[in-house]
Protein backbone atom coordinates (compact mmCIF):
# COMPACT_ATOMS: atom_id res chain seq x y z
CA UNK A 1 0.00 0.00 0.00
CA UNK A 2 1.57 3.13 -1.22
CA UNK A 3 1.01 6.44 0.71
CA UNK A 4 1.04 10.11 0.03
CA UNK A 5 4.26 11.46 0.54
CA UNK A 6 2.20 14.16 2.59
CA UNK A 7 0.74 11.75 4.56
CA UNK A 8 4.20 11.00 5.83
CA UNK A 9 5.38 14.31 6.00
CA UNK A 10 2.58 15.70 7.82
CA UNK A 11 2.77 14.19 11.42
CA UNK A 12 6.61 15.87 10.98
CA UNK A 13 5.23 18.93 10.28
CA UNK A 14 2.62 19.09 13.11
CA UNK A 15 5.14 17.94 15.74
CA UNK A 16 7.76 20.85 14.57
CA UNK A 17 4.83 23.47 15.02
CA UNK A 18 3.54 22.18 18.24
CA UNK A 19 7.20 22.28 19.43
CA UNK A 20 7.41 26.28 18.75
CA UNK A 21 4.21 27.37 19.87
CA UNK A 22 3.45 29.55 22.41
CA UNK A 23 1.38 27.42 24.73
CA UNK A 24 1.00 28.34 28.27
CA UNK A 25 0.05 25.03 29.09
CA UNK A 26 3.64 23.70 27.25
CA UNK A 27 5.97 22.69 30.08
CA UNK A 28 8.80 23.75 27.42
CA UNK A 29 8.19 27.05 27.13
CA UNK A 30 9.12 29.93 29.32
CA UNK A 31 8.41 33.82 28.72
CA UNK A 32 10.49 37.00 29.79
CA UNK A 33 8.90 40.21 29.92
CA UNK A 34 9.14 43.47 30.67
CA UNK A 35 8.55 47.13 29.24
CA UNK A 36 9.92 49.27 26.79
CA UNK A 37 10.11 52.76 27.58
CA UNK A 38 11.23 56.10 25.55
CA UNK A 39 12.11 59.72 26.88
CA UNK A 40 13.38 60.92 23.60
CA UNK A 41 10.13 63.16 21.80
CA UNK A 42 9.76 61.00 17.96
CA UNK A 43 6.59 61.53 16.39
CA UNK A 44 6.14 57.63 16.09
CA UNK A 45 3.43 56.77 12.77
CA UNK A 46 0.93 54.05 12.79
CA UNK A 47 3.68 51.94 10.54
CA UNK A 48 5.81 51.88 13.54
CA UNK A 49 6.97 48.65 14.82
CA UNK A 50 8.37 47.78 18.13
CA UNK A 51 11.20 44.93 18.04
CA UNK A 52 12.37 43.10 21.04
CA UNK A 53 15.05 40.31 21.10
CA UNK A 54 15.88 37.98 23.41
CA UNK A 55 19.69 36.52 22.08
CA UNK A 56 22.37 34.24 23.32
CA UNK A 57 25.42 36.68 24.06
CA UNK A 58 27.92 34.27 25.20
CA UNK A 59 30.59 34.08 22.52
CA UNK A 60 31.52 37.48 21.41
CA UNK A 61 33.40 36.35 18.30
CA UNK A 62 30.00 35.83 16.48
CA UNK A 63 26.81 37.18 16.20
CA UNK A 64 24.20 37.19 19.55
CA UNK A 65 21.93 33.92 18.66
CA UNK A 66 18.29 34.54 18.62
CA UNK A 67 16.31 32.64 21.16
CA UNK A 68 12.77 34.43 21.18
CA UNK A 69 11.64 37.95 19.44
CA UNK A 70 8.52 39.90 20.31
CA UNK A 71 7.13 42.11 17.58
CA UNK A 72 4.40 45.08 17.88
CA UNK A 73 3.28 47.23 15.41
CA UNK A 74 2.36 50.83 16.57
CA UNK A 75 3.57 50.45 19.87
CA UNK A 76 1.67 53.37 21.19
CA UNK A 77 2.92 55.53 23.89
CA UNK A 78 5.80 54.50 25.91
CA UNK A 79 5.91 52.31 28.26
CA UNK A 80 5.16 49.57 26.20
CA UNK A 81 4.75 45.93 27.86
CA UNK A 82 6.07 43.02 26.29
CA UNK A 83 6.58 39.41 26.70
CA UNK A 84 9.18 36.54 24.65
CA UNK A 85 8.12 32.85 24.96
CA UNK A 86 11.02 31.02 24.32
CA UNK A 87 11.60 27.29 24.12
CA UNK A 88 13.60 26.60 27.62
CA UNK A 89 15.02 23.77 26.39
CA UNK A 90 17.70 25.84 24.23
CA UNK A 91 18.96 28.26 27.14
CA UNK A 92 22.11 26.57 29.29
CA UNK A 93 22.91 27.65 33.00
CA UNK A 94 26.57 28.13 31.48
CA UNK A 95 25.57 31.09 28.78
CA UNK A 96 24.34 34.76 28.97
CA UNK A 97 21.43 35.69 27.44
CA UNK A 98 20.41 39.47 26.82
CA UNK A 99 17.26 41.38 25.78
CA UNK A 100 17.28 44.16 23.24
CA UNK A 101 14.75 46.87 21.73
CA UNK A 102 14.31 49.04 18.43
CA UNK A 103 11.42 50.67 17.01
CA UNK A 104 11.74 50.77 13.21
CA UNK A 105 9.36 53.41 11.18
CA UNK A 106 9.56 53.30 7.57
CA UNK A 107 12.25 51.03 7.45
CA UNK A 108 14.68 52.84 9.60
CA UNK A 109 15.71 52.36 13.45
CA UNK A 110 14.43 55.62 15.25
CA UNK A 111 14.86 54.39 18.52
CA UNK A 112 17.11 51.51 20.03
CA UNK A 113 18.49 49.89 23.58
CA UNK A 114 22.48 51.07 23.76
CA UNK A 115 22.89 48.01 25.98
CA UNK A 116 20.87 44.47 26.06
CA UNK A 117 19.71 44.02 29.87
CA UNK A 118 21.01 40.46 31.06
CA UNK A 119 18.35 37.76 31.77
CA UNK A 120 17.84 34.16 33.01
CA UNK A 121 20.84 33.12 33.83
CA UNK A 122 23.88 34.14 36.76
CA UNK A 123 21.02 35.52 38.93
CA UNK A 124 19.22 37.14 36.28
CA UNK A 125 15.48 37.65 36.78
CA UNK A 126 13.06 36.89 33.53
CA UNK A 127 11.97 40.24 33.27
CA UNK A 128 13.95 42.85 31.51
CA UNK A 129 12.85 46.81 31.63
CA UNK A 130 14.73 48.69 28.54
CA UNK A 131 15.14 52.23 27.60
CA UNK A 132 15.30 53.17 24.08
CA UNK A 133 17.35 55.95 22.88
CA UNK A 134 17.28 57.82 19.49
CA UNK A 135 19.40 56.89 16.76
CA UNK A 136 21.43 59.29 15.50
CA UNK A 137 21.40 59.49 11.40
CA UNK A 138 23.89 58.27 8.80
Amino acid sequence: MKFPAFALAAPLFLSACSLFHSDETNPHFAKVTGTVSWRDRVELHPNAELVVRLEDVTRHDVRPVLVGMAEDTWPGSSPVPFEISFDRRVVAEDRHYRVSAVIKQDGETVLASKHGVPVLTFGHPDRADLELHRVSAP
